[in-house]
């Protein structure tokens, strides 16, 4: 999630809690859910770190950055302590193909990961001359193809070596940032708005399409070309075919906003919710959430699943929660 929304969130969680009456998720046993930890170290002023992305390629290995510039590994057991690989501050999102390449986006810059180290930064997006949005997204195929996106609605491609072919996709404003991005192959790529306009990358060219009737929309995933889930901060949820995106049932819950989704497979995705909760979408149909995090609303929550058999969860408590079917 990013910076630019955390405001306009924590005032729709505010106003959501009140005209529903509180968070309705299912308190559950932590099943499948380990016990949340802190991996991030406090500050006995400012408190715990908060950690603003996730990304797993495996079950024995996620990478998770902070607001900080520091970024973590899971090992399959433990998280590591940060480490610095940001200068310049906070990192907003991380993608991982495998235990040895993964990128990590901060304002306009770039760090590679490749199995035992960062690289230096480096710039991304367009020259400071052109539309700047500040806090970026990405999604990475292979470790030759990622596909980056700022809250202007300015999307960037990483050919293994450099960042170029900028190309606005979407008008995003401070209000209505664009939000999220994810690939499935190096020929489909899906971009969604809180202007409520979905942009898809068909290898080429972007195409912008506008959704039916959902707005604010704030995460998305896509396993293959032909399934994706697209949340919105209000609990609202958009399934796409491969040609047509349509209205998911509603998610169960009320009085939480839905932040982030992760689907590692056509039909089975996780969504992590403000009050520490997760949404289990499979077999076409929601199952109770399940509360993991208890941490009281958060302004952000991000989720990464290797597969439909292990996912990692982070906030920006600074807790960490893993689940194994």
């Amino acid at each position: 999630m990013t910076r630019a929304a955390a405001a306009v969130v924590l005032g729709l969680v505010a106003a959501l809690l009140v005209a529903c009456g509180g968070p309705a998720a299912t308190v559950a046993s932590s099943g499948g859910w380990s016990t949340p930890t802190h991996p991030e170290p406090i500050d006995q002023q400012a408190g715990y770190t908060s950690i603003y992305g996730v990304s797993c390629p495996t079950s024995t290995f996620c990478a998770a950055v902070d607001e900080s510039g520091g970024a973590l590994r899971w090992n399959g057991s433990t998280w590591s302590q940060p480490v610095t690989v940001s200068p310049n501050g906070t990192l907003n999102s991380v993608a991982c193909t495998s235990p040895r390449f993964c990128v990590a986006l901060s304002s306009q810059q770039a760090v590679t990961f490749d199995g035992s180290s960062w690289s230096a930064p480096v710039a991304v997006g367009p020259a400071p001359s052109g539309p700047t949005g500040g806090e970026y997204e990405v999604s990475c195929v292979s470790s030759t193809f990622c596909a980056s996106v700022n809250t202007a609605g300015v999307a960037s491609l990483f050919d293994g070596d450099t960042w170029g072919h900028d190309a606005v996709v979407d008008d995003g404003t401070a209000d209505k940032p664009v939000q999220n991005i994810s690939c499935a192959t190096t020929t489909f790529c899906v971009v969604v708005s809180a202007t409520g306009n979905i942009a898809t990358f068909n290898g080429t060219a972007w195409t912008r399409t506008p959704t039916p009737g959902q707005s604010l929309l704030h995460s998305v995933s896509c396993p293959t070309a032909h399934f994706c889930m697209a949340v919105d901060l209000t609990g609202h949820a958009l399934l796409f075919d491969g040609s047509t995106w349509s209205p998911a049932p509603p998610m169960p819950g009320t009085g939480a906003l839905t932040f982030s989704v992760a689907c590692p497979e056509v039909g089975f995705c996780k969504v992590a919710r403000s009050d520490g909760s997760v949404a289990t979408w499979q077999t076409d149909t929601w199952s109770p959430t399940t509360q993991v995090l208890t941490d009281g609303t958060l302004a952000s929550a991000a989720i990464s699943c290797a597969s439909a058999r292990f996912c990692a969860l982070v906030s920006s408590a600074g807790t960490a929660a893993t689940w194994r079917a």
